[in-house]
C-alpha cells in the first residue's frame, strides 16, 4: 500500500495495536536507481531480511549523493524497517530526520505518530497525528485517522476514537483493521 507522488515520496505506517496487530505498510519511492532504490524495494516488497534491508538504507545514506527528497524518503524507509523490528526509538529518530528535511510531508507525521504511539507517548502521538491527517493522499489519511483513533482510545476519549475509525472507513471502505476496530463498539442512542 504505497502512494507515489510525482516527486516519488509517500509513507504509510500502521500502528501495532493489541489485540489486533496491524503491520507497517508502504514505502517511500526513490525515483533514481542505486542503493536508495534497493532500500525502497526492500521495504515495499520484503524480499530481504530486515537487517539486510536496513544495511542497504545505511549504505545509501552514507555513500550516495541523494537529493533532499530522496534522502528523506530513505530515512522514512529505514524508519519503517526499524518499526517492523520493534525498534521504535530508531524509527522515531529517522522520522524526525525526514520531517527536518521535508516538513511539508504530512505522511511523515503519520509515521512519527505511529512510533510515538508504540512508545506509549500518546499525547505526542496525538500532536503528530493531528498534523498528519491533513495529508492529501487518501491511504495515508485513512491510516492517520485509524492511528489517531487508537491514540484517542488510549487517552480515554472513546467517542473520538470511534469517530476516527469511522472516518478511516469512509475514506477507505476496504480498510480491514478499521473495520475490526469498529466491530468492537456498541453504539447506544443518547439517553438510552
Amino acid at each position: 500500500m504505497s502512494a507515489r507522488f510525482i516527486l516519488g515520496i509517500s509513507a504509510l505506517t500502521l500502528i501495532v495495536a493489541a489485540p489486533l496487530a496491524a503491520s507497517a505498510q508502504g514505502g517511500v519511492t526513490v525515483i533514481r536507481g542505486g542503493v536508495a532504490y534497493d532500500c525502497y524495494e526492500a521495504v515495499e516488497y520484503g524480499r530481504v531480511q530486515p537487517s539486510q534491508a536496513i544495511a542497504l538504507c545505511d549504505i545509501a545514506l552514507e555513500t550516495e549523493h541523494l537529493r533532499p527528497k530522496d534522502r528523506a524518503a530513505t530515512f522514512t524507509n529505514r524508519g519503517i524497517l526499524y518499526m517492523r523490528q520493534g525498534n521504535n526509538m530508531r524509527a522515531l529518530s529517522d522520522y524526525r530526520k525526514t520531517i527536518a528535511l521535508m516538513p511539508e510531508l504530512k505522511e511523515a507525521q503519520v509515521n512519527l505518530g505511529a512510533a510515538l504511539y508504540n512508545l506509549k507517548r500518546y499525547t505526542e502521538a496525538m500532536t503528530a497525528l493531528n498534523e498528519g491527517i491533513e495529508v492529501e493522499d487518501p491511504d495515508a489519511k485513512a491510516i492517520g485517522h485509524y492511528n489517531r483513533g487508537l491514540t484517542h482510545e488510549k487517552l480515554g476519549d472513546i467517542q473520538s476514537a470511534y469517530a476516527d475509525f469511522r472516518r478511516a472507513l469512509e475514506i477507505k471502505p476496504e480498510f480491514v483493521q478499521a473495520s475490526k476496530q469498529i466491530a468492537r463498539f456498541t453504539v447506544v442512542p443518547a439517553g438510552g
